[in-house]
């Protein structure tokens, strides 16, 4: 009596042909939302996520934190700039401290929370390449070429 013996990573491969529908076909902006800035860019991304069919109801709020995110980084950038145009010797990256010394400026902290924010929500909304082509699908399924054919 034989045993069925089954090749790894045999089995059903996924459809992801199959477009998905978001049931949403727009949302407004909320209220929360912190400037004009985050209001364009929650417009902005909200169409891209609802035509691409991966934006639903329960993630505004991770959106609304993503855009205004952008909104504090954008007035940390605008901060530290006037900063440099001040003390040019320092580029507006230091501070002076409490006992004389130089700091690393306060918003070098913010914007580099905002980048860090932006990118793990961005990761979580599917607005990087990369968790981009793990939600939609990365491989054409009509694409009949394997890298070892030419072996």
């Amino acid at each position: 009596m034989g045993t069925a013996m089954r090749a790894s990573g045999g089995g059903r491969k996924r459809n992801t042909s199959v477009k998905n529908k978001s049931s949403l076909t727009r949302i407004a902006p909320p209220a929360e939302l912190s400037s004009e800035t985050a209001v364009r860019l929650w417009k902005t991304q909200s169409k891209i996520l609802i035509e691409r069919g991966t934006f639903e109801l329960e993630d505004a709020p991770l959106l609304l934190a993503y855009c205004n995110s952008f909104h504090l980084m954008i007035v940390a950038e605008k901060v530290i700039a006037k900063q440099a145009e001040i003390d040019l010797e320092n580029m507006g990256i230091a501070d002076v401290g409490g006992t004389g010394g130089l700091k690393k400026h306060p918003a070098i902290a913010v914007r580099n929370d905002c980048v860090s924010q932006l990118a793990r929500l961005g990761s979580l909304l599917g607005l990087d390449p990369l968790s981009r082509m793990r939600m939609v699908g990365g491989a054409d399924p009509d694409d009949d070429e394997n890298e070892f054919d030419g072996f």
